[in-house]
């Protein structure tokens, strides 16, 4: 119920704002336009002043820098260990060789990847699914 009575007070109070801005645009422009570069000035300084000292210090813009370094840092390391060996041009004469075969070249072996293991269990038990 006590919505009721500020809806119209709100109503007119926008009302009373517009017809002072009018007022004031009509009777004096300079001293109104000099009073609205003042007024967006002083809000830019304050929201300046708090951004400085409050909101740029916050742990979270601290921490997604520190995350953003060590993602770079990780690219960086990944690039060197995944980096693809030089391309070598082939030349005409080159090509009229015989191609090595692949018997001759060694095997890799693959390497032991510790976060990769196998889990042992037995594979030939599937779920009923009538039983559900």
């Amino acid at each position: 119920m006590n919505r009721k009575w500020i809806t119209p007070v709100i109503y007119a109070l926008i009302a009373l704002a517009v017809f002072y801005v009018g007022i004031k645009l009509t009777t004096d422009t300079s001293a109104f336009l000099k009073m609205i570069i003042m007024t967006i000035g002083m809000a830019a300084v304050l929201y300046g002043a708090i951004y400085f000292f409050f909101l740029r210090n916050r742990t979270g813009s601290l921490g997604s820098r520190n995350e953003m370094k060590k993602y770079k840092q990780a690219v960086k390391q990944s690039k060197q260990k995944y980096k693809a060996p030089p391309v070598i041009k082939k030349s005409t004469s080159i090509k009229s060789q015989a191609k090595p075969s692949p018997f001759n070249q060694k095997k890799r072996k693959r390497p032991n990847v510790p976060h990769l293991r196998v889990i042992e269990g037995s594979k030939n038990k599937g779920k009923n699914r009538a039983s559900f």
